[in-house]
């Protein structure tokens, strides 16, 4: 009754300080009688209403003396002091009434309930209502004790709550018994269920059958496994007829649910059953599975346990999900593409119906991953792959290999319906998915072989399917190519350049040409730029294609430094002779910049040739800022550019870079593609895309390097859009090592000869 809010005054409390007599105070009206009295008080003054006053104080005083007997009493006036306390109240809690009157219910405040125990008493007898439950009070001395308590409001004549008288029965004893009879039900809880656990190591169900087979013995735990057939579970009864029994009513989970499955099925479980000695699995209703295991008695009986292992079937059935499955899309993954492409194979040469095995690679997806972030590589990977599971139908297979790599089994196709289903794919996928704010539209390309024609074996389909999809991104991506015999021609063609090109790098076979570079506002000379040369057999292998084959073989890095050697022995004989050289461009692949401590090998390749770091430009292509190993390629490209080198970004525009790399990077020059310069006199769109690059780099504070200028119409177009430097066949095809000197000095005495740059001037000495 803590915090009771009633009025003191209206409360009739007798003032012992007024010296009456013990006598006269025991013959007074007890209190609780007096208030309750009070409260029900009418407001006439007659004859009849004092006669019924006076039996109503009988009766209350009545209440009274029996509920001192039996009852704890107190009450407290609406601010919550307590007014009144009878004896058992002071037994009970240990305080004399001096010590309790005036004061409040906290005193006997255990602390047992929380603050919301009293807030909901609270709530209820100030709107009038009577409270009851059971409180935990603690004693003077200190001690707990448990009472079954009721608060009644008591009113004043205007309705007023003016009193709350509690009546409180002690049940410390019952709540003793009752936490007792809690530990009690605990302990046998705990030994029941350490028993449980103790049969639980018992398999579940257990029945014989003696040498007749009829049932004679089995516990309750056979027949709720068998719940479907418990009819047929009576003594007597024969494993047969149980069987029969729960097959007819559902019992039984069956691979194939036909009339002839259903026989083969019940035959095969009496031939385990009539030669015992085997574990058996048996699927059931309800999803569960029964591992049977029985075996022949002494007796002649067939003893037989069934333990439930449905929760083992269920964690090799998640184990073998999460094995085969990939965890962001939810295709099957590459482990399972082996066996499901033998199993398509055998099909297709059974019914002489071929099927496809289709590769398929998202292009540019690290461009994704590279400017929206992985999340958004992630949701761009789901959509794709929910989109070609919904193009293709449900007896086909779909795969991720990895990454951005899908593989499709299409199986029983016509060559017809192979092509239509990739025309499908290739519709649904490349549409725009939305991400957040963006709308990302999705590329790729499709490689695919058919089967039987192309092989048997799932290694030999996959490479082949792989040289078909190589094909589909060499002819320009977005597109589908189904594997011919001439890829493999090609492949193979490849190869034996590989190994040659292998060869040639180990006998230092590899040479160098040097284009020239000038500078467009006046022709002047400015530098050269390396190119690799290699002629295999007396004729000249394009670089396009050995550089290519380099990267794709693992020689790029010993080849790239032995391009270096040979520029910088060219330099230095040529700085022997006094010729000025300008800047060096030299080209360097990805593998090269990922190369440990490459900044610090090529500074000392400068300066040993007689060169400084300022005199060199490390040339790169878009496609090598967006590789994986992307921080280190920034780290590389950053100790570079402290060391004093020039960065080139080369074939600008055709790759898959952005402006935030040309932010991220410490790019100084950009290289327009000689794709672009040739098309500009006559294509607006290059024309703008030119002129908005020159823009672009000289608001970013680089230069413009234009490339493949053959023509006086281009050049006088760069000049217009102040382009900084330019090379081409206009000036000089590129030039062997031995020409180099014959250039370089005619150049220097052309441009002493003819001062100023003159268009007429620009054809090579």
């Amino acid at each position: 009754m803590d915090g009771l809010q009633i009025t003191e005054e209206t409360v009739p409390i007798v003032d012992e300080s007024v010296g009456e007599s013990r006598s006269r105070k025991r013959r007074r009206r007890p209190a609780i009688v007096r208030i309750l009295a009070d409260s029900k008080r009418g407001a006439g003054n007659t004859r009849d209403g004092e006669d019924e006053n006076g039996g109503l104080q009988g009766l209350f005083s009545a209440y009274q003396a029996a509920l001192d007997q039996h009852a704890i009493v107190a009450v407290t006036d609406r601010r919550g002091k307590i007014v009144f306390v009878n004896s058992k109240f002071c037994a009970i809690s240990g305080y004399a009434s001096d010590e309790l009157i005036g004061q409040n219910h906290r005193v006997v405040n255990s602390g047992h309930h929380p603050k919301d125990f009293f807030e909901g008493m609270w709530g209820r007898i100030a709107r009038g209502e009577i409270w009851h439950g059971e409180v935990c009070n603690r004693t003077k001395s200190g001690a707990l004790y448990w009472v079954d308590t009721t608060i009644v409001p008591v009113a004043d004549r205007a309705g007023r709550t003016n009193a709350y008288v509690s009546i409180r029965y002690d049940i410390t004893d019952r709540k003793l018994a009752e936490q007792t009879l809690q530990e009690e039900v605990a302990r046998r809880r705990n030994a029941e269920a350490l028993l449980v656990d103790v049969i639980e190591t018992i398999p579940d169900g257990i029945a014989a059958f003696d040498a007749e087979d009829r049932l004679v013995l089995h516990n309750r735990a056979f027949e709720e496994m068998y719940s479907k057939a418990r009819e047929a579970i009576v003594p007597g009864s024969t494993y047969a007829a149980i069987v029969q029994c729960g097959l007819q009513n559902g019992q039984y989970i069956l691979p194939r649910n036909t009339a002839e499955g259903r026989e083969a099925w019940l035959q095969a479980r009496l031939r385990e059953h009539a030669n015992p000695g085997r574990k058996a699995v048996v699927a059931i209703a309800g999803g569960r599975w029964l591992q049977v295991q029985e075996r022949r008695s002494n007796s002649g009986h067939v003893v037989g346990t069934r333990t439930d292992i449905t929760e083992l079937k269920r964690s090799e059935a998640a184990i073998k999900y999460h094995a085969e499955h990939d965890p962001l899309t939810k295709l099957f993954n590459r482990s399972v593409l082996e066996k499901r492409l033998e199993q398509a194979v055998a099909s297709s040469r059974k019914t002489g119906v071929s099927g496809a095995l289709i590769v398929v690679d998202l292009d540019g997806f690290k461009q994704v991953n590279d400017t929206l972030g992985h999340a958004a590589g992630d949701a761009l990977l789901i959509a794709v792959a929910k989109r070609m599971q919904d193009a293709i139908r449900k007896a086909d297979t779909l795969v991720r290999l990895g990454g951005d790599e899908f593989a499709i089994i299409l199986s029983n196709a016509t060559r017809a319906n192979i092509d239509k289903t990739l025309e499908r794919l290739l519709a649904r996928v490349q549409q725009p998915v939305p991400f957040q704010r963006h709308q990302i539209t999705p590329r790729m390309s499709i490689g695919g072989c058919l089967f039987p024609r192309d092989g048997r074996r799932p290694e030999s389909l996959l490479k082949k399917a792989d040289l078909a999809l190589y094909e589909a991104k060499a002819e320009g991506r977005g597109r589908h190519k189904l594997y011919s015999r001439v890829m493999s021609v090609e492949n193979e063609r490849r190869l034996r350049m590989a190994n040659a090109l292998a060869a040639a790098v180990s006998a230092n076979q590899i040479d160098v040409a040097l284009q020239p570079q000038f500078r467009i506002s006046d022709g002047s000379h400015a530098g050269f730029e390396v190119l690799a040369r290699w002629n295999q057999a007396g004729k000249t292998v394009s670089p396009a294609e050995f550089i290519a084959v380099a990267e794709a073989h693992g020689l790029i890095v010993e080849l790239g430094h032995q391009i270096l050697r040979k520029t910088f022995d060219s330099v230095r004989g040529l700085r022997s002779r006094g010729l000025d050289i300008g800047q060096v461009a030299i080209n360097v692949a990805a593998a090269q910049i990922r190369c440990s401590g490459f900044p610090t090998m090529l500074r000392a390749m400068v300066m040993e040739s007689g060169l400084e770091p300022q005199c060199v430009e490390v040339e790169l292509t878009e496609n090598i800022l967006l590789d994986a190993a992307h921080d280190q390629i920034a780290q590389t490209l950053t100790e570079l550019d402290k060391l004093g080198f020039s960065i080139a970004l080369d074939d600008f525009g055709t790759g898959y870079a952005s402006l935030a790399h040309l932010r991220r990077f410490p790019v100084n020059r950009i290289k327009i593609d000689r794709s672009f310069v040739r098309d500009m006199s006559a294509s607006a769109d290059a024309f703008r895309i030119v002129r908005a690059t020159v823009g672009l780099a000289h608001s970013l504070g680089m230069q413009v390097v234009a490339e493949g200028i053959e023509t006086e119409e281009q050049l006088e177009i760069l000049q217009g859009m102040n382009c900084d430097f330019g090379q081409g066949f206009l000036i000089s095809a590129p030039l062997a090592r031995d020409a180099l000197p014959t250039y370089l000095a005619a150049r220097t005495d052309a441009e002493q000869d003819r001062g100023p740059y003159r268009r007429s001037q620009l054809s090579s000495p």
